[in-house]
């Protein structure tokens, strides 16, 4: 055979021994090119490892045993029993991984002087088993097909993939949608099978792919039928928590061989020892995954677009993931300045996802040049948040600039106490203002809204007013055109404004404004919304 033709008949046979095993002439045959051609023993090598790793339980590696010694007169390998066979391939081919492992190893001591590990260039992709349905501003240290940002519509082979940066939801050709959140390295297997070596990883099961496994190194999650996330830290503890549905964990680790396996139901969180492979119940957390890059309108958003909004941002990527997509008639997308973010700007929200801050330090916000200000007496800002902590002056939004130079609204937190308030300057030249009487809790949802209609300044938590205060007619500064979004903006509309800094630390969703006042009725409508969906 020519070796095009040998290499189709290596890969068929590679097929069929994952699949539903091989007889003995195939074995035979496989043995004879893995023994002719380095190449194919490397990419039988990466097989080995790819499935090894994942069917560590059920697969074919583990069911090889080492062969005991042969007695002197033994029959030649050709005419070994079947099963003898197999465990001498296996063997070989264990063999061959440690020494090209040592060589590797050898290798770099003399050149560095120094032990390290070393990532292929080349890693090995196998056959399409999935699709990358989503991506917001992923990139890979080696793509599907050898590029760094891949395309939605992309087929995804198998192989081991790290994913730098971003956020990437694939559709495995079994039917499971897993969304990956970087930093992450996982190994795709096939098309009902990934291992998470680190990273996070939330996973959407319909019916016809009941039985998708994700396997880490402490637990293999099974999966009945099942909304689920996985989390995984090499060389540290793993945990699976589950939204909707069943799972059956087998168990890994030195005190785990024999424990039964754990069942976890809708709910449910458990932590995984990595060293015993023993769990430890835990509670639930939802807001830890992102589960969903879903862009598809909610009830939610349908009541507030009932609701006539000038400015609406429902915190949903979009695009390339540099935008937030205005959603109401005039289109005002926010643009997203990311300022020092390390961690992903993209979180999961009280509706869907929102829009995750890190204060000061990370510098994070997102604004849009012009918007649709009131021309009437009337406003009304509403959004949900959370904060994990109360910097100076942090914002939610904010149509402001420093010093004495107002604008029309300006809501957020005040001061360095951290109360929920808003200020609107009206025609005296006064500032008004209205504040909540404590510090706004942290680590928490809470709906928030202003509304000024005509007469009153009023200000709401949670569906409550909590402060109001009379005005007379709505100002505004016509030098100040910018609506900021996580910050207060100059005067000019380009940068945060110096002196307080203003940055939002924790997540923002659902921020729309209205010019025109909503009846205390429909802020309390919106509050009881989103909270009957938890």
């Amino acid at each position: 055979m020519n070796e095009q033709v040998d290499k189709q008949h290596f890969e068929a046979l590679l097929g069929r021994l994952t699949d539903s095993g091989l007889g003995d002439l195939e074995l035979q045959q496989l043995g004879r090119l893995i023994d002719s051609d380095r190449a194919l023993r490397c990419q039988y090598l990466d097989h080995c490892q790819i499935h090894g790793l994942l069917r560590a339980e059920h697969g074919l590696l583990a069911s090889w045993d080492v062969p005991e010694a042969e007695a002197p007169g033994a029959r030649p390998a050709d005419k070994m029993p079947s099963g003898r066979r197999r465990r001498a391939l296996a063997l070989w081919c264990a063999a061959a991984a440690v020494v090209g492992v040592m060589a590797i190893g050898i290798w770099n001591y003399n050149v560095d002087k120094n032990p390290v590990a070393v990532k292929p260039s080349n890693p090995y992709r196998g056959k399409p088993v999935a699709r990358l349905m989503n991506q917001v501003r992923a990139q890979f240290v080696y793509g599907p097909s050898g590029e760094t940002i891949p395309s939605a519509g992309a087929a995804i082979p198998q192989g081991t993939y790290e994913l730098e940066s971003g956020i990437i939801e694939i559709e495995a050709n079994s039917g499971a949608v897993l969304t990956i959140e970087a930093p992450a390295v996982f190994t795709l297997a096939d098309e009902r099978s990934i291992r998470i070596e680190n990273g996070r990883l939330a996973a959407y099961v319909p019916k016809r792919a009941i039985g998708f496994r994700v396997e880490t190194a402490s637990a293999t999650v099974v999966d009945l039928g099942t909304d689920f996330a996985v989390e995984a830290v090499t060389g540290k503890n793993s945990e699976v928590h589950v939204f909707n549905g069943e799972v059956r964990i087998n168990l890994h680790g030195s005190k785990a061989s024999s424990a039964r396996p754990l069942l976890l139901t809708t709910g449910k969180a458990t932590r995984i020892d990595f060293l015993t492979g023993m769990p430890s119940g835990i509670d639930l957390d939802e807001q830890r995954f992102l589960r969903r890059l879903e862009i598809e309108p909610r009830n939610y958003t349908h009541r507030v677009l009932e609701k006539r909004p000038v400015a609406y941002y429902p915190m949903e990527p979009a695009g390339d993931g540099t935008l937030l997509r205005d959603v109401a008639p005039h289109g005002v997308d926010a643009t997203i300045n990311f300022g020092r973010a390390s961690e992903p700007v993209w979180a999961p929200g009280k509706v869907g996802l929102a829009f995750a801050l890190g204060g000061p330090a990370q510098q994070t916000y997102a604004s849009a040049a012009a918007y649709p200000q009131a021309e009437g007496d009337q406003l009304s800002v509403v959004a949900w948040v959370t904060a994990r902590s109360r910097p100076r002056w942090a914002s939610i939004a904010k149509n402001w600039a420093g010093a004495n130079n107002w604008g029309q609204f300006h809501f957020g937190l005040y001061f360095d106490s951290g109360e929920l308030e808003a200020h609107i300057q009206d025609d005296s030249g006064k500032e008004i203002t209205v504040k909540d009487t404590l510090p706004l809790p942290l680590n928490v949802w809470h709906h928030v809204a202003f509304v000024a209609d005509g007469s009153m300044l009023r200000l709401y938590r949670n569906g409550r007013e909590v402060d109001s205060t009379p005005y007379r007619q709505l100002r505004s500064d016509p030098r100040i055109k910018a609506l900021a979004i996580g910050t207060k903006l100059n005067l000019r509309g380009d940068a945060p404004e110096e002196r307080d800094f203003n940055m939002w630390d924790g997540r923002l969703d659902e921020l729309a404004i209205f010019n025109h006042a909503l009846t205390a009725d429909q802020v309390l409508e919106l509050y009881e919304l989103a909270s009957a969906a938890d």
